[in-house]
């Protein structure tokens, strides 16, 4: 044999050809699939073979391997095909289903793709896109604003920062403990009082008349802010003290002066709960409200009295000795005693029959007790709820022997001693043995172990007793365990100390827990204590959000009298940490002695927090190596500063690795910290800065910009200080005078203060006063610095989008722009009402753009608020100003600029670009950096956005949740083997509790990825990124029809189908799983330890709503024409415009396709259902003289009964017009004057109610039919947080105090948009009804505003004159066709046969 020759990856040697079409042919299936050993399927061989092939000229290949055994196989099976295979080293090819892999790939030939150079179209691609950027968007215009600003160095002084954000937040505690303090001193001065003149009077909680209550955005539900209400235990006796009354006085002025104080309660030592303000307890929540005293603050009650750590083990009897109703009662009692402990403390929980059952096979919980996280407070209790009723004796002696062998694993040190800790053993049964010398055995079994525990362990025993049956005997059994009573039964002690003695409690029923078991802890002798206690954040089960709790227990001498406690909103408590900064090079986050972690920026916002928050350790969000270390020195020392040397994160993914190599490789991070003591003995939190210095100067705009002439401000409070032409884009309330600015709570000194303080028009105005004084006189209104700079900047760029609406070559496709600064100022045009809640940063086009500076950022597509459609986001940075110089992507940022864009013009710009993508085999596809699909051919497909709800689906995805794994399966499953350009990921999400897994690509790659040589070849494809920006072009020819490819997904929410694995070349959707917690330490498992946290999550904030009767009063800022668009590529895009195509039943093709809005024809379906449940009726539709409906056979009867029907109504309808045209619902206003019904504050506006009786007029100027359930849900199965505490002051939108219950309903059957639950009364044709979609689960951002401005032939800005004109309060047509009359009738359909 002639010595070998290594052979080039790429070459063309032609024996190897003729070996790999060999090993092909021999792997497919059907042709010597018998032969192939199940053992080198899969990753059988992956492990065992791995480099290179060798070919010699003498058609010998060599294929080396270390395995022996894997080369007898290899040889076996390859010589089926080739005799001469020579199998002696490493191989780099993998086998199994078919599959035959290497990481060669074929050549990008452009005739594979009909002549198209994939590479040369990005190319012209990104040139659009850049187009689109610069000139529509305006992203040229203003970084040529900015150059021309003066600006100034700086350097941020962040140890002064910390003392501004120390002192902020030991204020505000000190504040909230002298509250508490006050409410302490009432009440035990009420007391006092009370030993003379008893102070009882109740007012039940649970008998408030629901007249008292009304809706407070502080709280979050319907409360009466005037009284304090009582939850009283049944059996409590009537003369027990009850300050609750006498309470309201001073809870009501401490309301008042401090609005983040959420609830004030006192709860007694004898079950008595007192609240203020008082509600009515949520019956979905509290289904028995008498009872609800046993669980609401139980734990902070505890906690408050014994802040030390307690160790509690809580044993269950389910043998056969037990009834039906005592088995329940006994695990009512030990779900009481589980709710009543909190996360500083440890417990277990272990089921007694004739053996022992534990809640998990995790060795933690039946070894030791474990810190009860929240997540093990859940484990428990779904373990007591699910433990059976058995149908064996109980054996009492294993319980003691395995319970007193839990307790001393968790007392005894890692040195071998024992700690001085005691323990409480919770045994809940009837206590009935099964032979007398049972008792006996049981006494012994704890003396032995209690005797070796120093009697450190008391017991309380709790009887469950049947009412009416006696059990004497059982009784005293329980009764000398609980006492330990060794001498009863004439067992000796080895331990002389005297033991802690239990209590024995007998049970007969699950009401009034709280007197009956409340106090188990006290058998510990553990003293309380007389300090206020500051909790972690819990959710807030009855008002929603988050609260953090402050607790300090009431005496009288040394007499308990129960808890003194408020609950703090913590949005308020955290807000200078939420909005300390928006720099990427520093911010700040907030963490207990423990180091569990309460802000951070990785966090949500609190204010739009609704689930419980996962008290995890900042360890896990800083993951520099030796931050442990630096931790340590924060929790110690009350103050500090630590500095260390991290490498740089030089992402080659984004940008090409020469732009880091001019750069240092390592990079300064710097923590400062410093504790918060509040004039408390022990400082709660501990606030900590981090700065990073990265080697660039930072720049600041000069104090001199101002608002210049012409480009004065408007407010986004349309509905207080309208504009002259105030219109309505499509669903929001807007204008075209001029952008509009919005602040974010960002921008404000006190964040929560202004996101729950209502706006009013003073407010407004002293805004917009301070903002465009440029003399310096007129006083802050509370906005930081800051801001007024960036809004004299951003304001400039107003003429130039006013400019584009009218002339931009896009503007039919345009939706809205926008800019952001990170000081929270944005600028939007048209100018729009956005809701208080919403922060530009939080929003992915923001981020987006952050994270690849100087690219054309797109997002993936998602649902526009405001109403047009599914929708994308350019955006793009806008860097500090430099005079003659060139930016760079290391310049400092100063703002983002966002263009919202239809999500089909992508597809349309493809199709014009490349028009071979209409061609049936080929596919063409836009996505972005994380796979998500932005342009495909599946996506403008008829029915391609409308979700299924029927059983028969196979679950469509939503286009906002169209990932290329769900689309394109064979290209996902093949560019998984390309490992420099795609790679999965992992992080945690402290959020939600998950792992997100998800892909992200390599846009800095500057070449073409196609199929693997030895890939699947069904189908050809090619895929390169679009130079400049963060998205990729792909195209497929599929050449075949079968195609084994498969990438699994689940169809009902985002779970991973194994959770338990993950490799990078298995293909696979973006998914979670759970995040899992070890019970042993209460901290994450290892392997989960080691991912990265998760960024934030993009915040879903709905829009702003406004009131139906001022929607239908205003005209649409732009008129939009859709039948203007004769042929589907002219629609396709067009804001508001769908191809309509299909007819209701989503199957039959409509003889004659039209052009129409959304609301008609979704998705290319006539009557499809919007998600924003606001289509359109059959009737509208003949305006396009398009349809032919379907009926039934109407004989001559039917036919003479519908047209009397018809007749009737126009009669009704020509009397009703004129005896009403001219009442009072006609506009009185003189000539001239603004007609706008915007001109007040909507407090000065008279109520609908107030217009008169008897009102006739037919309203049909508007179709739409608002969703009752908002489009932006996040699904249930996910574990986000989307949900608002309030309406933050929006109230004023309304005439009314509630504007979806109090909107008034005029008594007219034939009045539209009035009711928003019930559908539009217009005469429409049966057809099969659609819920609405669910809710969508891609965590997508929203743009700030909706829907925006669009101009065509078809498409222009109504006229000043027509926006300020009114739609006339009387009887209003819409525009049908000539002779036509809506009435609404009922139509009996006869059967002529």
């Amino acid at each position: 044999m002639k010595p070998s020759n290594r052979v080039s990856p790429s070459g063309f040697h032609p024996l190897l050809v003729l070996l790999l079409l060999l090993l092909n042919a021999a792997l497919k299936p059907g042709c010597c699939s018998e032969r192939i050993p199940r053992e080198l399927s899969g990753r059988g061989v992956d492990q065992d073979v791995t480099d290179s092939v060798t070919l010699d000229d003498d058609t010998d290949l060599e294929i080396k391997s270390t395995d022996r055994s894997t080369q007898n196989r290899l040889h076996s099976l390859l010589q089926l095909s080739h005799p001469k295979i020579v199998i002696h080293g490493d191989v780099d090819f993998e086998l199994g289903d078919g599959y035959s892999f290497d990481l060669d790939q074929e050549p990008a030939y452009p005739r594979q793709m009909g002549g198209i150079n994939i590479k040369e179209e990005a190319r012209k691609l990104a040139t659009k896109l850049r187009i689109l950027s610069n000139e529509e968007m305006g992203i040229t215009s203003m970084q040529a604003i900015y150059d021309s600003l003066p600006f100034r160095d700086i350097e941020p002084v962040y140890e002064d920062q910390l003392d501004k954000l120390t002192s902020l937040l030991s204020t505000k505690l000190y504040r909230y403990i002298q509250v508490l303090k006050t409410n302490k001193v009432f009440v035990e001065t009420l007391y006092r009082f009370h030993i003379r003149y008893p102070i009882t009077h109740q007012y039940d909680c649970c008998n408030m008349p629901k007249d008292d209550l009304r809706w407070s955005s502080q709280y979050g539900m319907n409360v009466s802010a005037h009284t304090t209400c009582d939850l009283i235990p049944p059996s409590i006796s009537p003369f027990m003290f009850n300050p609750g009354r006498n309470l309201t006085e001073v809870f009501q002025q401490h309301a008042q002066l401090m609005p983040s104080i959420k609830w004030q309660y006192f709860i007694s030592k004898d079950g008595i709960y007192n609240e203020f303000p008082a509600y009515n307890f949520p019956s979905l929540l509290y289904p028995d409200c008498k009872n609800t005293h046993d669980n609401n603050h139980r734990a902070v009650y505890v906690s408050s009295l014994l802040p030390q750590r307690k160790n509690v083990l809580i044993m269950i009897d389910h043998g056969n000795s037990l009834s039906i109703t005592q088995f329940s009662l006994a695990k009512h009692i030990a779900r009481y005693v589980l709710n009543s402990l909190g996360e500083q403390d440890r417990v277990g929980v272990i089921g007694l029959s004739s053996d022992v059952m534990y809640a998990t096979e995790d060795h933690c919980l039946w070894k030791s007790l474990v810190p009860l996280t929240y997540e093990a407070k859940l484990y428990y209790g779904a373990f007591i709820d699910k433990l059976d009723k058995m149908s064996v004796s109980t054996n009492h002696t294993l319980g003691f022997t395995e319970a007193f062998n839990m307790i001393e694993n968790t007392l005894t040190k890692e040195n071998g001693t024992l700690s001085d800790e005691r323990a409480l053993v919770v045994f809940i049964s009837r206590g009935l043995l099964t032979s007398l010398t049972d008792a006996r055995d049981v006494l012994r079994v704890i003396a032995k172990a209690n005797g070796q525990l120093r009697h450190q362990v008391a017991i309380n025993t709790y009887v469950v007793i049947d009412v009416g049956k006696p059990i004497m005997y059982e009784k005293t059994f329980m009764y000398n365990v609980a006492r330990q009573n060794f001498t009863a039964y004439k067992v000796k002690t080895e331990y002389d100390a005297p033991v802690l003695v239990g209590k024995m409690v007998p049970v007969t029923s699950d009401r009034d827990l709280s007197n009956v078991v409340g106090d188990f802890y006290s058998t510990l002798n553990l003293t309380y204590s007389n300090k206020p206690r500051v909790s972690l954040p819990i959710k807030d089960d009855i008002g929603k959000g988050v609260v953090l709790p402050i607790a300090w227990p009431c005496y009288h001498d040394d007499k308990l009298l129960g808890v003194m406690g408020v609950d703090i909103h913590l949005a308020d408590v955290v807000d200078g940490i939420t909005y300390f900064s928006h720099d990427k090079n520093a911010y700040a986050f907030l963490i207990d002695k423990t180091a569990s972690t309460l802000m951070h920026p990785a966090l949500s916002r609190p204010v739009l927090t609704d689930i419980q928050p996962m008290h995890t350790s900042v360890s896990h969000f800083e993951k520099h190596p030796g931050f442990d270390l630096i931790l340590n020195k924060i929790i110690r020392q009350s103050e500090g500063q630590v500095t260390m040397e991290v490498p740089r994160e030089s992402d080659n993914t984004t940008f090409p690795p020469s732009l880091y190599t001019m750069l240092p490789k390592t990079i300064k991070v710097t923590y400062l910290w410093r504790h918060v003591s509040a004039q408390l003995e022990e400082a709660p939190f501990i606030v900590v800065i981090k700065k990073i210095d990265d080697g660039f100067k930072r720049k600041d705009l000069d104090s001199g910009v101002r608002v210049t002439e012409g480009n004065e401000l408007v407010y986004h409070r349309l509905d207080l200080l309208p504009t002259d032409n105030t219109c309505m884009h499509l669903k929001q309330l807007a204008t075209l005078d001029s952008s509009a600015l919005f602040l974010a709570a960002s921008a404000f000194r006190n964040p929560f203060e202004h996101l729950h303080q209502q706006e009013v028009k003073r407010m407004v105005q002293g805004y917009l006063v301070y903002l465009n004084d440029n003399t310096g006189l007129i006083g802050n209104p509370g906005i930081k610095e800051r801001v007024r700079n960036d809004v004299a900047a951003i304001s400039k760029i107003n003429s130039e989008w006013k400019r584009k609406v009218h002339t931009g070559k896009l503007r039919e496709f345009v939706v809205r722009r926008y800019v952001a600064t990170p000081n929270g100022a944005v600028s939007t045009y048209p100018g729009t009402l956005l809701n208080k809640l919403y922060d530009p940063s939080k929003q992915d086009w923001y981020r987006g753009a952050m994270e690849s500076p100087g690219k054309v950022t797109l997002t993936a597509p998602y649902l526009d608020p405001g109403g047009a459609g599914y929708i994308v986001t350019l955006s793009h940075t806008v860097y500090e100003g430099k005079h003659a110089a060139l930016h760079g992507p290391f310049d400092h940022i100063v703002a983002v600029m966002g263009i919202d864009m239809t999500l089909k013009y992508f597809y349309k710009l493809l199709i014009e670009q490349l028009p071979i993508c209409e061609q049936e085999a080929i596919r063409c596809f836009m996505m972005d950096d994380r796979g998500y699909l932005i342009a495909h051919k599946s996506m403008v497909e008829p029915n391609s956005m409308v979700k299924y709800q029927s059983a028969d689906t196979t679950g469509q995805k939503a286009p906002e949740e169209r990932h290329i794994s769900h689309q394109e399966p064979l290209v996902a499953n093949d560019i998984l083997n390309h490992k420099d350009f795609v790679q999965k990921k992992l992080c945690n999400s402290f959020i939600d509790r998950t792992v997100q897994r998800y892909y992200h690509f390599n846009t800095s790659l500057d070449s073409i990825v196609t199929n693997l040589v030895h890939g699947e070849h069904c189908a050809k494809y090619q895929l390169t990124p679009i130079p400049g920006t963060n998205a990729f072009l792909g195209i497929v020819n599929q050449t075949c029809e079968m195609m084994r490819a498969f990438c699994p997904c689940s169809v009902v929410d985002r779970l991973c189908l194994n959770c338990h694995r993950m490799e990078q070349t298995e293909c696979e959707c973006p998914c979670e799983c759970p995040l899992e917690i070890n019970f042993c330490t209460g901290h994450l498992l290892a392997y989960e330890d080691s991912f990265p946290s998760c960024p934030q999550f993009p915040e879903h904030v709905p829009r702003a709503q406004v009131s139906n009767d001022v929607a239908n009063k205003l005209p649409q800022c732009f008129s939009t024409n859709c039948a203007f668009y004769k042929t589907k590529r002219a629609c396709l895009g067009v804001v508001d415009c769908e191809w309509c195509e299909l007819d209701v039943d989503r199957v039959t093709p409509l003889k004659q396709p039209f052009c129409s809005t959304q609301r008609v024809c979704f998705s290319g379906v006539l009557g499809a259902q919007t998600p924003y449940d606001d289509e359109i009726s059959y009737k509208v539709a003949l305006t396009q003289n398009t349809l032919t409906f379907k009926s039934a056979p109407v004989g001559p009867v039917a036919g003479g009964i519908m047209g009397c029907f018809l007749l009737l109504a126009l009669g009704v309808y020509c009397y009703r017009h004129h005896v009403h045209r001219h009442s009072q619902y006609i506009s009185t206003l003189p000539e001239g004057q603004r007609n706008s019904p915007l001109d007040n504050d909507f407090e000065d506006l008279d109520s609908p109610d107030d217009l008169g009786n008897g009102h006739t007029n037919i309203m049909l100027a508007s179709f739409e039919n608002p969703a009752s359930v908002s489009p932006y849900r996040v699904n249930s199965t996910y574990r986000r947080t989307t949900n608002v505490e309030s309406d933050l002051g929006y109230s004023t939108m309304t005439p009314q105090d509630d504007s979806e219950q109090a909107s008034t309903t005029c008594h007219e059957p034939l009045i539209i948009g009035r009711n928003r639950y019930r559908p539009p009364p217009t005469t429409t044709l049966a057809f099969n009804s659609i819920l609405p979609p669910p809710p969508s689960s891609a965590r997508r951002s929203s743009s700030p505003s909706q829907p925006q401005a669009i101009l065509s032939p078809a498409i222009s800005p109504l006229t000043p004159g027509e926006q300020t004109k009114l739609i006339p309060e009387h009887t209003i047509i819409p525009d049908i066709l000539p002779n036509q009359v809506i009435a609404n009738v009922q139509v009996h359909m006869v059967d002529t046969h």
